[in-house]
């Protein structure tokens, strides 16, 4: 059976609840994407779990796992309405592997993205900061275009398509294509890196 790492091809879903995902392949799962609960600094003193906790976006977090359950990575996102905060790549030991960022491209980049020439650019970046791929989404002029993910040389390392998910109308869901096997950590970020793009968007 075929693994999340092993598989060139993915589409990503969002079957059921708001900010919970299935990775999988021809129908094959290769893994889901639950949210972890958040006990937030102000709630140690109740005696209950917050009901609104599933609603609360403050900061989302993901356990994206095989289908035994084993976690492969976290994707970590504070909403902060000041600042555009990355997400977060999580080892399942608490290291960072690295973070999916909103990248503008300088006054050129956001001059496109208004126009809609091109979409929006997110870096990945490994623990260190260094970037290791980019992200470009399709610009509003061409929606169903495909989006792109390069190396930082600008060769297209994966290739993305948008459709409507078969789960219901508002959802989406993405389809990847991996050129070739990646090296780590850029086959993890690539991994994470729409999920991370999606918590940046209001549910």
């Amino acid at each position: 059976m075929p693994t999340l790492y092993d598989a060139l091809t993915w589409t990503i879903d969002e079957p059921q609840h708001p900010r919970e995902y299935v990775f999988h392949d021809g129908g094959e799962l290769l893994a889901g994407a639950t949210r972890v609960p958040i006990r937030r600094p102000d709630e140690a003193a109740m005696p209950y779990a917050s009901p609104h906790a599933q609603y609360d976006e403050s900061r989302v977090v993901l356990c994206v796992a095989g289908p035994d359950r084993t976690p492969y990575f976290y994707v970590d996102r504070t909403n902060d309405p000041m600042r555009p905060q990355p997400a977060y790549v999580v080892a399942p030991n608490g290291g960072r592997i690295g973070s999916i960022a909103v990248s503008t491209g300088g006054v050129k980049g956001v001059f496109k993205l208004m126009s809609g020439q091109q979409g929006g650019r997110y870096a990945l970046l490994d623990a260190h900061g260094n970037q290791t791929a980019l992200l470009t989404t399709p610009g509003l002029r061409n929606p169903h275009e495909e989006g792109t993910i390069t190396d930082p040389g600008g060769t297209q390392i994966a290739a993305y398509r948008t459709a409507r998910s078969a789960y219901g109308e508002r959802r989406r869901s993405h389809t990847v294509r991996l050129v070739h096997p990646l090296p780590e950590p850029r086959r993890t970020l690539v991994l994470a890196s729409l999920i991370g793009v999606e918590l940046m968007i209001p549910a």
